[in-house]
């Protein structure tokens, strides 16, 4: 059906985008219409607990489970990117002589060798140059490191070709989560605009630095979304799925309360708004309203107000939770301080080798990005502006995709930017090629 009606359209579609994440196994495609992205098919399931620290099973899993989503999603075709695993993937930021692409390639096993944990000549290296960059009066180029064991893309590989996936490409998420978003920052002042994305996941933290979508900062840090329900569990004396769900349950809460805040108003602002090419017509009604209901936008440095802002001011809890939202946020107050510390250490690097392009926002995305508290202490503790995420904006609003794919189009939904942008990638890379010849 979707094949049909994409013809009639005159639309082409991308790769599937497959993410498998430590938590949940995740397909999008999108499509160009009328010189729009849409979002055409989408599908997702989650992990069972007994196959999520078993590599073994993990790998069935994906065969399997990817076999079911592509008849579910009804995904044209079978051409798909995989993302390189990101709880196995290493980040080293390398400062290298200034030399031609394949000099860097070449060079590269060698001055990674005893900085990665893993043996260089045993894995599948990938690399991004960020700039250039002065030591000790001399020019060099920072360049991005980003490995993983071969051994490991291999086991993705065969799984993916047991679920009958015809694999064009392997990306990096930090890659795909700018792929994600380059086609929502169309004006000069956006496109200039250096964002710090912070994608919160199940097992870690991934941070990217970038500007438009040239990325100049790229980092793990091991601490995510579990780290936060162990420390709950164990403050408050219950079992890890008790903790997750108190924590979701609460996420709910505030997602319903803020969803009920600006629904109306946002629609009577978006009929009202100019399309003035900003491709953020539907996040500055959101602003709207909320300003129309007197909360705060938050301020940033440069240019204008951020749309979907973070207010800086804690949240109110929705449903009466107020104590026991307050008790989750004091257990896993240890384990969110590390990650503001280290994601403090990420903007001093970044900010002491670029040091005429400081961080102007940062943007939330990944699953914990849906736990709104927990971003805006992130936010107030950083001092900086900050934005939940959503790739559905210009793609997903206007797309038939059913709530059974695991996608709400109603609610911003952070948690697909990498397979949004693992889609969207190729697509770009081939518009660009075309512009460029």
């Amino acid at each position: 059906m979707w094949s049909l009606v994409t013809r009639w359209l005159g639309s082409s579609a991308s790769p599937i985008g497959v993410d498998f994440g430590s938590e949940s196994l995740k397909l999008a495609q999108v499509a160009q219409v009328g010189g729009e992205w849409r979002l055409i098919a989408a599908a997702s399931a989650d992990l069972p607990g007994h196959v999520r620290h078993n590599p073994a099973l993990r790998m069935e899993y994906l065969a399997a489970t990817t076999r079911d989503l592509l008849v579910q999603g009804r995904f044209q075709g079978r051409s798909a990117v995989l993302a390189l695993p990101a709880a196995t993937t290493f980040v080293q930021h390398l400062r290298l002589p200034k030399m031609d692409d394949e000099a860097t390639r070449k060079a590269l096993p060698w001055e990674a060798r005893g900085k990665l944990p893993i043996d260089p000549s045993h894995a599948l290296l990938r690399h991004h140059v960020a700039g250039e960059v002065y030591q000790e009066q001399e020019a060099r180029q920072e360049v991005i490191l980003m490995a993983a064991g071969r051994d490991v893309v291999n086991q993705y590989l065969a799984a993916a070709s047991r679920a009958k996936l015809d694999i064009v490409g392997m990306n990096v998420e930090a890659k795909a989560i700018l792929d994600c978003f380059s086609h929502v920052y169309r004006r000069k002042t956006d496109a200039d605009a250096v964002n710090c994305f912070v994608d919160i996941g199940c097992t870690g933290t991934r941070v990217v630095i970038a500007r438009g979508t040239h990325m100049l900062f790229a980092r793990n840090i091991a601490v995510g979304g579990d780290h936060f329900t162990r420390a709950v569990a164990a403050s408050l004396g219950m079992t890890l799925d008790e903790a997750r769900l108190l924590r979701l349950r609460l996420c709910g809460q505030q997602a319903q309360s803020d969803a009920q805040k600006v629904q109306e108003p946002s629609q009577a602002a978006a009929a009202e708004a100019p399309a003035d090419g900003s491709g953020l017509a539907v996040l500055n009604a959101a602003l709207s309203a909320a300003q129309k209901n007197g909360e705060r936008p938050v301020e940033r440095r440069g240019t204008g107000k951020d749309p979907m802002a973070l207010d800086p001011s804690p949240a109110t809890e929705a449903g009466g939770d107020i104590a026991q939202s307050q008790a989750v946020q004091k257990a896993y107050a240890e384990p969110l301080r590390k990650l503001v510390e280290e994601l403090d250490l990420c903007r001093r690097y970044y900010e002491a080798t670029f040091q005429n392009r400081p961080v102007d926002r940062l943007v939330f995305v990944g699953g914990e990005a849906k736990h709104r508290t927990l971003c805006q202490h992130i936010a107030r503790e950083m001092g900086l502006a900050a934005q939940v995420g959503d790739p559905l904006v210009r793609i997903g609003r206007e797309s038939r995709i059913g709530i059974d794919s695991g996608i709400d189009c109603r609610l911003p939904q952070p948690n697909w930017a990498v397979a949004i942008g693992l889609s969207m990638g190729p697509a770009r890379t081939d518009a660009s090629a075309t512009r460029a010849a």
